[in-house]
């Protein structure tokens, strides 16, 4: 059986490129997404998004056409029932990522858009929740499922319907004479009631797994009531009535549910659009933080904003990749949202156990030191993080409101390469809910560090 070290894969990735891994680390990373999907639909999460996202991204490098690639957003299973019937005529699609705004994929975007036109975009906050689909039949709410990646999904209906009936959204009388419709959206945990959603779950770390504490199934009925339901599209089985983006937006507020913070941006055209989008995001970005008094930001955790073409018939006609990524929007992981790279101490390293070996685990903090022994004495090295009597209060804050308190180091040469030793500083970037990647101080992932380390002469500078 092949085994998955996946703190080993990364690393080698990160440092020599995804060419350099073996058949076996390919197909076991392919049986790693096919488990992933599997308890996703069982409403489990085995790796945070943003990895299961680079484990695609590697797949998609090394074999374009892997079976994996092509299953990960089939709509399908045994539990489909005729209620069902909007989810088979419109699939759950992704959102393709940017990552800077050079990057690929915004070219690609760019390049897609027709010659000569002016258009509005629709920009929406993306919501750093669990996704979810509302069924309601003849204006009667009837069931809720989670977003999965290879089937319907995970019942919800009883949670969710405690959410409903707070907000009198269990019946709505404007959707009575339409046979069948679904409401998708985001279930999400709002900042104002994270610390009552801790005092349940002491273990909540941030809003996104919030969300996964609040809502299981043993949870209670007041747990799941401190989650919101927030929608952004409209289906039924018949083709979308709405002309724009913004419209549809307006139409399901008018039927009584919250959208996301959103944007019309108009009069945009394809040879100017690299150049406007920064400011666009920086617009965003002022309207979704804090001010300097830590007040008056947006309610809910983001990850992101969607861009989107506002024209639904320009949408449509731009397509789809296959079946993965919708080409008529983006969502934009730029700016205030970007991996932004951060500086921590050393307080020790932690030797974690794999699957075939133990990886090294930087343990840090703010300050030098900050650390506290069990026994009062100072470990350059532990080897479970229960010697830390401190360890909750250690850890770096990012912007997005998280601490991160571990940085994988993949590889025992990665302390050398890093200088990751007690004591000293160590950079990292970070992306949202687990993209925490060791650097150097000027940001120089490892693949190009190892690269400059292997031409610089004993005594260069």
């Amino acid at each position: 059986m092949i085994e998955l070290d996946l703190d080993a894969i990364l690393g080698v990735v990160d440092e020599t490129g995804a060419e350099a891994l073996t058949s076996d680390q390919i197909e076991a990373l392919e049986k790693k997404i096919v488990e992933c999907n599997e308890a996703e639909n069982n409403g489990d999460q085995i790796v945070p998004d943003a990895i299961y996202d680079r484990m695609v991204e590697i797949v998609k490098q090394v074999d374009p056409n892997s079976g994996v690639l092509s299953a990960i957003w089939e709509n399908g299973g045994g539990d489909l029932t005729d209620t069902d019937a909007v989810f088979r005529a419109n699939p759950m699609y992704s959102i393709q990522t940017i990552k800077s705004y050079d990057c690929e994929e915004i070219l690609a975007f760019v390049d897609r858009l027709p010659d000569g036109i002016k258009f509005n975009a629709h920009i929406s906050t993306k919501l750093n929740g669990h996704g979810i689909r509302l069924i309601y039949q003849n204006g009667e709410y009837i069931k809720a499922r989670s977003r999965a990646r290879s089937s319907a999904g995970r019942d919800l209906t009883e949670q969710l319907r405690v959410v409903l009936e707070r907000d009198g959204l269990t019946h709505i009388s404007a959707l009575e004479g339409v046979e069948l419709c679904e409401i998708r959206g985001e279930w999400v945990l709002p900042f104002a009631n994270m610390a009552t959603a801790r005092t349940y779950n002491d273990d909540i770390k941030s809003p996104f797994t919030g969300v996964s504490s609040m809502g299981r199934n043993s949870a209670t009925k007041d747990e799941w009531g401190l989650l919101n339901f927030v929608a952004y599209e409209y289906l039924t089985t018949e083709p979308s009535f709405f002309t724009t983006k913004s419209e549809e937006y307006d139409y399901i507020e008018s039927l009584g549910f919250e959208v996301p913070m959103s944007w019309t941006v108009p009069d945009l055209e394809k040879n100017t659009l690299l150049e406007e989008i920064p400011g666009i995001v920086s617009d965003c970005e002022h309207d979704v933080t804090p001010d300097e008094n830590g007040e008056n930001g947006y309610a809910y955790y983001t990850d992101g904003i969607v861009f989107a073409i506002d024209d639904c018939q320009l949408f449509r006609q731009l397509g789809d990749d296959g079946g993965h990524y919708k080409y008529g929007n983006m969502a934009l992981k730029v700016g205030y949202w970007k991996q932004d790279l951060y500086t921590g101490y050393v307080q020790t390293i932690y030797w974690k156990k794999g699957k075939t070996k133990l990886s090294p685990v930087a343990i840090i903090s703010d300050n030098e030191g900050d650390a506290v022994f069990i026994d009062d004495d100072v470990h350059f090295y532990v080897t479970s993080e229960k010697e830390i009597a401190n360890m909750e209060d250690l850890g770096v804050s990012t912007a997005s409101g998280n601490r991160v308190r571990r940085v994988p180091l993949y590889e025992p040469a990665n302390l050398v390469v890093l200088g990751a030793y007690a004591g000293m500083p160590i950079h990292f970037r970070y992306g949202g809910e687990a993209g925490v990647v060791p650097c150097f101080e000027d940001g120089t992932p490892l693949v190009e560090g190892k690269i400059r380390n292997a031409f610089i002469g004993e005594g260069d500078e």
